[in-house]
């Protein structure tokens, strides 16, 4: 009779279970202990040998490998005995493998069988159902105790791939059957586990738009692009550039009093400090104070600040903003949040610039606000070295230019 098989997890928290009994993480002291367990059993088709065992896990870091290996299988043996697993691991010549009597299912081979189950289906319904079950048994990230280790990368990629996959295919379907609400909800729990997935966050903003949750899908996009700015030093993806061009609506359903459009178009809460806004709108609203400033005849100006290393001309290593930079745009943030006015406009031009647009603003004022930023910046960073940058111009000087060329 086939022994029942030991279901081995790898994400979330590593454990083994065997009918009732079940052997966790935390029931295993040492992480060593972990990590070669899962080793062999990732590995359990071919000998270990003890060699291979010492290089990727001690590796130069004991003075006897050899002894302080054959200790710690003894613990590990005596640790699954306790638990009911006995001759789990048997002793080979050089080496040891995992018994060949013990059938093991672990879960990220089961997620594979699920994949593909799901891609040989040509029902929808039941298409769905198998993706709903491939999603919802997702447990994330691999077990701390086991994130640092080199060669489980081809299984976490599988993993995380393999989710990715069946939340595709589940939103693809969402969006060929105008299922809006579930789309979204999908890639909201999606989004939370992999945020810089551009197809899952095009999908999240066009659900958005779909329900006509203008202010929501902006908000979702501004978290985007600001995620591909701090995590990958990139700027936005066209695919989300595109889909941002909707996420206003085309026409508006009339309406036979004029109150009710103030009341739609106006702020619901009492505004504070400078209007943060894409770069999209930023632009938009640039244009319009060029031609309102040529009409009135005033002077507006635009202040550009960049973040940069004590004596540094560029933003890091081949232009790319390190950690460090990143930290001080993010505390950069939050001072012009403090320090601005209503009546300013705000956007963030890379992963350590921003600029401003200063309304009814004189060039000494402007100058001076400029200087008061950058003083409280330089309170705030403390000891880190850092500078910020600025650079002031009048837009009407702008428009001038424009004119003459």
């Amino acid at each position: 009779m086939e022994k029942e098989a030991v279901k081995v997890t790898l994400f979330g928290n590593f454990s083994l279970t065997s009918g009732q009994i079940v052997l966790r993480e935390e029931d295993i002291y040492a992480n060593k202990m972990v990590q070669i367990l899962a080793y062999i059993i990732v590995n359990r088709s071919t000998p270990v040998m003890a060699r291979r065992l010492n290089e990727e896990f001690w590796s130069g870091n004991s003075k006897n490998p050899e002894s302080a290996l054959r200790t710690l299988m003894c613990r590990l043996r005596n640790r699954l005995k306790a638990f009911g697993l006995e001759d789990c691991i048997c002793t080979l010549p050089g080496g040891y493998q995992w018994n060949q009597k013990i059938p093991v299912e672990t879960d990220y081979q089961q997620y594979e069988k699920s994949m593909k189950d799901m891609k040989r289906q040509t029902d929808h319904s039941k298409k769905k159902r198998l993706c709903h079950e491939i999603i919802d048994s997702y447990r994330g990230r691999i077990s701390a105790r086991l994130i640092c280790e080199s060669w489980l990368q081809p299984q976490i990629l599988d993993y995380q791939s393999i989710y990715l996959e069946a939340a595709k295919t589940l939103s693809s379907i969402y969006e060929q059957e105008g299922e809006w609400a579930s789309l979204e909800a999908l890639c909201q729990k999606v989004a939370s586990k992999e945020p810089l997935d551009e197809d899952i966050q095009y999908w999240l903003i066009k659900s958005l738009q779909k329900q006509q949750k203008y202010d929501q899908a902006l908000i979702q996009y501004e978290r985007a692009k600001g995620q591909f700015y701090k995590d990958l030093g990139i700027k936005t993806p066209k695919k989300l550039q595109d889909i941002f061009q909707d996420t206003a609506p085309d026409e508006q359903i009339q309406t036979d009093n004029i109150d009710n459009i103030v009341w739609e178009a106006s702020e619901k809460e009492e505004p504070r400090g400078a209007f943060f806004c894409n770069y999209q709108i930023f632009r938009q609203i640039y244009r319009l104070e060029m031609r309102r400033i040529n009409r009135a005849g005033i002077s507006e100006y635009i202040l550009l600040l960049t973040v940069r290393r004590t004596g540094r001309l560029h933003t890091g290593t081949r232009g790319k903003a390190d950690s460090g930079l990143l930290e001080g745009a993010g505390m950069l943030e939050q001072v012009v949040r403090e320090m601005l006015r209503v009546g300013d406009v705000v956007t963030r031009n890379g992963p350590v610039q921003y600029v401003i647009l200063l309304s009814a603003c004189s060039y000494e004022a402007g100058l001076a606000v400029a200087e008061r930023i950058k003083k409280k910046f330089l309170k705030k960073i403390k000891q880190r070295k850092l500078e910020l940058q600025y650079e002031l111009k009048d837009l009407s000087l702008q428009w001038q230019e424009a004119m003459e060329k």
